[in-house]
């Protein structure tokens, strides 16, 4: 008995350590949803169309930053539109926080800078932005996303 007992501790104590010392593979694709976070909010920040829409899934939809409906399908015409109207961003995104369910990641965070409209208007503050992702075999891809500024003070933004 005394054997079977120092055996389970050995285990509990080999096994603590492990996991401190390898991240789980679930924290390592929530580290890959975050990346690509990062990447395609980056291409955003930089204007770089093609490399936004490389994140997009062909029949995303979500709720953009002019607070208006639906929109369904990325329009990178439309995209390069605004940019070359004026539009423009720049933001820095904090708080990401990512659940992978199987295929599919929820992402959320906060987003705090600047936003310039066409035109010259500059909105500074901080957005909500929340996506959901699925995984094609190669890159996790937007298929859902809402972001609207937020309207209350938040602890650490703008």
């Amino acid at each position: 008995m005394n054997t079977i007992i120092r055996s389970l501790r050995t285990l509990s104590v080999v096994l603590c350590i492990s996991s401190l010392v390898q991240p789980s593979v679930q924290a390592q694709v929530e580290d890959a949803v975050k990346a690509s976070m990062l990447e395609t909010l980056a291409a955003w920040n930089a204007g770089d169309v093609e490399g936004f829409g490389a994140f997009f899934a062909p029949d995303t939809r979500g709720f953009n930053l002019d607070g208006g409906l639906l929109i369904r399908g990325f329009n990178a015409a439309a995209l390069q539109a605004a940019i070359s109207a004026g539009f423009g961003i720049n933001v820095e995104p904090r708080d990401i926080d990512v659940k992978v369910y199987g295929n599919a990641a929820v992402g959320v965070a906060y987003l705090d800078g600047s936003i310039t409209l066409p035109g010259g208007a500059v909105r500074e503050g901080t957005w909500r932005y929340s996506e959901t992702r699925v995984n094609d075999g190669s890159t996790w891809k937007v298929v859902q996303y809402h972001i609207s500024q937020m309207t209350v003070a938040v602890p650490g933004g703008r």
